[in-house]
């Protein structure tokens, strides 16, 4: 047979097809690594999914990164992104215990690539993980009222729509849950209220469980909150003294606080408390500024008291002086500053004054206390149209509590070369005149 295939030359054709066969390979090969070379690249930090099932709870940290490495057409492999690199530790099926994992790589390609071909390896190429059984149980409700209500008012016990939760994980860690937990805060609230608490587990010695989930998360809780009947909540009032101030000076503004007390004592005693409660008397008696004073509440009965103890009033009063307002005629205007060898006239020679402040300065005020002056100094021969200032001597009242009438006066300083007989005589600084 072998011998008939030789003569007919049949093995010589089926060679030579093998042949032609694998240099269109060759070929093709060489074609297409010219025009699209293999060429290697790195992506770091890929996510690692990890996708399991109900069952278990994976309960050690993995690694959650992996290295890829993907080879191939240079054209694909460059026009990937991290997005595009999927890499996957497939645990559905275990059961509990300890396993390695080989890591799954998978690199997106557009349609129109379909036909290339990549290669990817990971680095780690595998994982460990330990993995628990899964169990749910149904702990009870308890909720707990982190602060109370403001004093003078007191809650009843908090009230959920349900009273049991359902807290799964791993088998070890949800065997040391005793109970849910959930917390209410009741420090702004005078009336009776409804609101959601977020719920956590605890172990037997009231610490948190962590690594659980619960269901539901979160409750509705309602909390009846009333007035206590052995506090009464009273308005306080300072008792002011008004009139014991001193002469030309009045009570302005004052403000306090507290505001309100909350006094404590039984239902009968409140009964016959007023709603409002003064402060023992703060006398104004040499009080001719702003002060501040703490005083004590008058309660009616000393079985009375006042809850928390504090029954001092912080009270600030702003106490004014009276205003009053005089005229002062024939102040004389007086000079200073002028040049030697200079002399000056002034017009007018006389000026009034409105003076306005504190009723007790400006009543006890002398025309003496008050001088009116022109600043000359540096000023060359001629006229001039100047303000006069005022000088007051009490230490309180100044120049802003007065007015001139007229506002300017006019001055002619006049050398001394220049002066003739006619010439009148420079009037010189002088005393004011009196009242």
């Amino acid at each position: 047979m072998i011998d008939k295939l030789r003569s007919s030359g049949l093995i010589g054709n089926v060679i030579w097809l093998v042949v032609s066969v694998l240099l269109a390979t060759a070929v093709w090969y060489i074609a297409e690594t010219s025009s699209d070379p293999i060429t290697r690249r790195t992506f770091s930090a890929i996510p690692v999914q990890i996708v399991q099932d109900d069952a278990t709870v994976l309960t050690n940290t993995p690694t959650r990164f992996a290295t890829v490495i993907v080879q191939g057409g240079q054209s694909v492999v460059t026009s990937r992104q991290s997005d595009d690199v999927i890499v996957r530790a497939d645990l559905t099926g275990l059961g509990a215990g300890t396993h390695t994992i080989a890591l799954d790589v998978s690199v997106a390609l557009p349609q129109s690539d379909g036909r290339q071909r990549l290669v990817a390896q990971t680095e780690p190429s595998q994982i460990t993980v330990e993995l628990e059984r899964r169990e749910s149980f149904q702990k009870p409700i308890v909720i707990n009222v982190s602060d109370p209500p403001p004093i003078g008012f007191t809650n009843a016990p908090p009230v959920t729509d349900i009273f049991q939760a359902v807290v799964s994980g791993a088998e070890s860690v949800v065997s040391e849950v005793v109970e849910v937990r959930g917390a209410v805060n009741l420090s702004d609230n005078q009336n009776p209220i409804e609101v959601d608490a977020r719920l956590f587990a605890v172990d037997a010695e009231g610490n948190r469980v962590d690594d659980v989930t619960i269901d539901p998360q979160t409750v509705s809780v309602s909390v009846n909150i009333t007035r206590r009947d052995d506090v009464k909540q009273v308005s306080v009032r300072p008792n002011i003294l008004v009139g014991t101030q001193p002469d030309g000076y009045t009570l302005s503004t004052f403000s306090y606080e507290p505001q309100t007390l909350f006094i404590g004592g039984t239902s009968e005693q409140l009964a016959n408390l007023n709603d409002t409660i003064f402060t023992i008397p703060i006398s104004l008696q040499g009080r001719t500024s702003d002060f501040s004073v703490d005083v004590p509440v008058r309660l009616p009965n000393d079985n009375l008291f006042v809850i928390g103890g504090e029954s001092n009033i912080a009270v600030d009063v702003t106490i004014l002086a009276q205003v009053a307002v005089r005229q002062f005629d024939n102040i004389t205007v007086g000079r200073i500053g002028l040049t030697e060898g200079y002399t000056a006239t002034i017009a007018p020679q006389t000026v009034s004054t409105i003076i306005n402040g504190p009723s007790v300065q400006v009543e006890n005020l002398l025309a003496s206390e008050i001088q009116v002056v022109v600043d000359l100094n540096g000023l060359e021969p001629g006229r001039y149209d100047l303000t006069p200032s005022i000088v007051i001597s009490q230490a309180d009242l100044d120049g802003d509590n007065a007015s001139l009438l007229p506002a300017v006066v006019n001055v002619e300083i006049i050398s001394g070369d220049a002066v003739t007989e006619d010439t009148e005589e420079p009037i010189p600084v002088t005393t004011p005149a009196s009242e």
